[in-house]
């Protein structure tokens, strides 16, 4: 192991309080199943799983702490994200009912994924929480802390994978129900438009600390 195997139980245990504590990936995953269905939902959760990745890199390189360091990085990231989800607000709100069965966007699986991964990646609080969580779980005793941290990454990514997965088949589900009829279509649409805009204004009045 890459790790020092005598922490896993914990940080097993820790990874499994926080995929279910609701936030705004999990919130992005329910809105993405009960909109469009379940394959997006997968697609956009693949898109989150790598950007957690992504910011276990961040943390083993330093980036975590440039941020936590520096208002205006942090600045940057989180504006750039809040502006990227007013855009996926206002394109769910200008979207239209479809007959049942068809889609009412036709997205690729590389734009869901590409959806998801700028999601999360775009959140400053995730490089934050990576660069304090997975450090705590790395050994100077056991090998390079860059090597413990990637790896202990990829472990949270992997497990967070797997649960956006069935919460992906689970909002899938009920999604299929709701939009079989054109108002509810257009009900789901907007409020999808107001998760993102949640998410873009709890972006905008987070703190840098604390």
């Amino acid at each position: 192991m890459p790790f020092d195997i005598s922490v896993l139980p914990v940080f097993l245990a820790a990874c499994f309080v926080l995929l279910i504590t609701p936030g705004p990936d999990l919130a992005f995953i329910v809105a993405t199943g009960a909109t469009e269905g379940r394959r997006p939902a997968l697609w956009a959760s693949a898109g989150i799983a790598l950007a957690m990745f992504a910011h276990a890199i961040f943390a083993a390189v330093g980036v975590a702490a440039i941020v936590a360091t520096s208002p205006l990085a942090f600045d940057v990231i989180r504006y750039g994200g809040a502006a990227y989800l007013v855009f996926l607000a206002y394109k769910s709100f200008l979207a239209k009912p479809f007959e049942a069965g068809v889609q009412t966007t036709v997205r690729s699986p590389f734009d869901n994924f590409r959806r998801g991964f700028l999601t999360n990646l775009l959140n400053p609080k995730a490089i934050l929480f990576s660069g304090v969580f997975l450090p705590q779980f790395a050994s100077p005793s056991f090998g390079p802390i860059l090597h413990q941290i990637i790896a202990l990454g990829a472990v949270l990514a992997l497990l967070g994978l797997l649960f956006q997965a069935a919460v992906s088949v689970a909002s899938g589900s009920l999604g299929q129900w709701l939009l079989s009829s054109p108002r509810r279509q257009v009900v789901l649409e907007r409020l999808m438009g107001v998760v993102f805009l949640g998410l873009a204004a709890r972006l905008i009045v987070m703190e840098r600390k604390g």
